[in-house]
């Protein structure tokens, strides 16, 4: 039998395994994948070849973090875009 704490855990690492699905549908959306060469089943980790691009993709997120953080206002210019790519 679960306490509460456990269960709190366990809606939590549901919830934030949702979100993390969310957010690779998102970088495939974005077309990512193939940019960068990623192909779908790839252990980004183990597999040399997709270390480097793994790499790269996370220099881009730090990137974008980084501008998220600094410039005001850049959040609304890139939903605008984000919602002319969908309308499209």
């Amino acid at each position: 039998m679960k306490n509460q704490t456990g269960m709190a855990s366990y809606g939590f690492r549901k919830a934030r395994t949702r979100t993390l699905i969310q957010l690779g549908g998102l970088i495939e959306k974005a077309g990512l994948f193939e940019t960068l060469g990623i192909v779908p089943g790839s252990d980004l980790q183990k597999d040399p070849a997709m270390q480097s691009l793994a790499l790269s993709l996370l220099g881009a997120f730090l990137e974008v973090k980084q501008t998220a953080r600094s410039e005001e206002g850049v959040l609304n210019v890139w939903q605008l875009k984000a919602q002319e790519f969908l309308n499209k």
